[in-house]
């Protein structure tokens, strides 16, 4: 962890600096108590920490009132089906991800989707284009009970017949959504199957993932700790489960499709930054591409460098570096969200 701290210190002493300049205009006045505005402090240390090549949605977070970072995707592009790693290949969009670990004794995959005809058209038309055998799925993981990862579980379940894995209380939450209606974009949940609990350790042949529920996103939302290994080389990535931050302190949401509040998903990501830390984490991907930068437009983005790479060059999606500061992206946006509810969710134009 000294590294680490060196790093945030680091960090810190950075933002510092740039923030100077505000208290200093603000005069040598006499203690006039707190600002009131003091949250939009975080909203400035996270584009210093996006820089350039991290800003784009991820900065949604920080956005005030908070934006829907789905919601700017736009047009769904289809990512060309990747071998990102040894064992871990990408199958989505720009919009949503699916990921397959294939180990020595079947496939886990992650996440399905939106709807059947995504995960056969897009999941398992990639498998077919990169030689996988979709009979060889033996487990489908979801990171939380949201449609557009579920979507495409039930079409998966019936034809594959995969053991399907959930955290219990996001199972739970699911079972209180209404059936989707004919023509909806999100495909049904499936049926019931097995539990995730935290700290599951789940291996299939020469593979181990670790779970965590770290609940905000949703109630029971999953990440893990993924052992992958490039051109042999081990690294372990840190798979965050639910990115966007609650809009309420505590838990809010309509039924069947809860959060559990600012608070919470705070606790969560703090803990499960620090599992990361003491766990030799060096690397990170999402459910979401845009998170992630794992697919964007096929022009700038980590499959797009894959494919230019050369022997002997690092993989896009392995810089420590970078992978603290998406994670302190998320620090000063959880800040800044909470700091601003508290303070009555006020107008900030002025500040921004």
């Amino acid at each position: 962890m000294f590294k680490t701290r060196m790093i945030l210190v680091a960090i810190a002493t950075l933002a510092i600096g740039a923030l100077a300049p505000r208290a200093g205009a603000q005069g040598s006045a006499p203690n006039q108590g707190p600002d009131p505005l003091a949250f939009l402090d975080h909203v400035t240390n996270a584009k210093l920490l996006a820089a350039d090549d991290l800003a784009a949605r991820n900065l949604a977070d920080c956005s005030l009132p908070p934006e829907n970072a789905a919601a700017s995707v736009g047009t769904p592009i289809v990512a060309p089906p990747t071998k990102v790693f040894d064992q871990l290949y990408y199958f989505g969009m720009n919009s949503v991800t699916s990921w397959a670990i294939v180990t020595s004794a079947g496939i886990i995959q992650i996440d399905s989707l939106d709807n059947s005809e995504e995960a056969e058209r897009i999941i398992i038309g990639g498998y077919k284009k990169l030689g996988l055998d979709p009979t060889q799925m033996k487990y489908l993981i979801l990171t939380h009970g949201h449609n557009d990862h579920f979507g495409g579980a039930k079409y998966l379940q019936d034809t594959y017949h995969p053991h399907i894995l959930m955290s219990a209380v996001d199972w739970d939450m699911v079972a209180k959504l209404p059936p989707p209606k004919p023509g909806d974009k999100f495909g049904p949940p499936p049926a019931r199957d097995m539990d995730i609990t935290d700290g599951q350790k789940f291996t299939l042949g020469n593979t181990t993932l670790t779970f965590y529920i770290t609940p905000g996103h949703t109630p029971g939302t999953v990440s893990m700790l993924v052992p992958v290994t490039d051109n042999g080389r081990p690294h372990l990535l840190s798979f965050w489960g639910g990115s966007a931050i609650p809009r309420a302190l505590e838990p809010s949401g309509q039924i069947g499709r809860m959060d559990a509040g600012i608070l919470t998903y705070k606790q969560s990501f703090q803990r499960f930054f620090k599992i990361g830390e003491d766990a030799g984490a060096d690397g990170y991907i999402a459910n979401h591409p845009y998170r992630d930068q794992s697919y964007v437009d096929g022009k700038n983005d980590k499959i797009t460098k894959n494919q230019a790479r050369k022997p002997g060059d690092p993989s896009p999606w392995i810089d420590r570096g970078t992978y603290i500061r998406y994670m302190m992206i998320s620090v000063e946006c959880i800040q800044a969200q909470e700091g601003w509810v508290r303070a009555g969710k006020p107008q900030t134009s002025s500040r921004n």
